[in-house]
């Protein structure tokens, strides 16, 4: 998770960085546990979106051991002090997106967790959203509005987007990015600077396909390849004619994601906006726009 610091290895009075004899390498997943530990009782129940009049079904609640009641999604939680940098280099493995936690409301993530323009101080109106989707498309009307409750997310209790459209993944208030104007309007560089971590991988759609020329535009007909903004590790730098956009998929770079970015067959290489799902939360989801 984010907000991070960088902890020092613990030596045993010898030269500098060695470890104790017998002492290996924490895994990653002990180290969030110990760290989670240290916060108490109080958790959010993931994956409940913020509207209290959907009913509970549709409620993100933070319980509190300490009052015996639930308080609301805003009483936000830590994160744990881990520095993801500092761990690859450690264990020599790569790292995943490492999220914001925070009052869904505010982080803009129906999940409460913020993978894209991380710091929410900075871009307190644009996010990105990892996770996944069932439902087809990005330009279609139903897909551009909720259609599970916003119960979606890599970290939600439905990390497989079983029912959901793209436009689930953002939080109440909050909706999917329609294409490159919503991002410049919304971002306060006017582009994608700084969308992840440098090394990772991950691409954050709009709601917007393109001309077979490469030129994004809002219209039903615009259908070509998945535009928004992502790391230089996934699909190819985006044309001219998407600003201020920086990566597009294509078909085959959908394939080669092996079933993470689903965009149907070779046939539908001038129509992915129309077919995309997106059955695993890896790589990246969409970028959300404040209201």
């Amino acid at each position: 998770m984010s907000r991070v610091s960088t902890a020092a290895p613990p030596t045993d009075g010898g030269p500098a960085g060695r470890k104790p004899a017998g002492v290996g390498r924490i895994p990653l997943g002990l180290l969030l546990s110990l760290a989670a530990a240290t916060l108490g009782c109080r958790v959010y129940s993931a994956g409940l979106a913020t509207d209290g009049r959907a009913g509970d079904s549709a409620r993100r609640d933070v319980s509190d051991s300490d009052a015996g009641s639930e308080r609301p999604a805003s009483d936000t939680l830590g994160a744990p002090a881990i520095d993801p940098n500092a761990y690859q280099a450690e264990v020599g493995i790569p790292v995943d997106l490492t999220p914001v936690i925070g009052d869904p409301l505010t982080i803009g993530c129906s999940d409460g967790t913020r993978e894209g323009f991380r710091d929410f101080t900075r871009w307190p109106k644009i996010a990105g959203c990892a996770g996944a989707w069932r439902l087809p498309g990005l330009i279609v009307a139903s897909t551009r509005v909720p259609q599970c409750m916003h119960v979606a997310g890599n970290d939600s209790r439905n990390p497989e987007g079983l029912g959901c459209s793209a436009a689930d993944l953002c939080a109440p208030t909050w909706h999917a990015c329609l294409g490159g104007p919503d991002v410049a309007s919304h971002s306060p560089t006017g582009g994608c600077e700084s969308i992840v971590l440098p090394g990772e991988e991950a691409l954050f759609v709009v709601m917007a396909g393109a001309s077979p020329e490469g030129v994004c535009y809002p219209d039903p007909a615009a259908t070509n390849d998945l535009h928004g903004c992502g790391s230089m590790h996934i699909g190819q730098p985006e044309s001219g004619g998407c600003p201020p956009l920086n990566r597009r998929l294509g078909f085959s770079d959908c394939a080669a994601t092996a079933g993470v970015w689903e965009c149907g067959t070779a046939a539908d290489s001038l129509s992915e906006a129309t077919v995309v799902t997106k059955p695993d939360p890896s790589l990246g989801g969409v970028l959300c726009c404040k209201d």
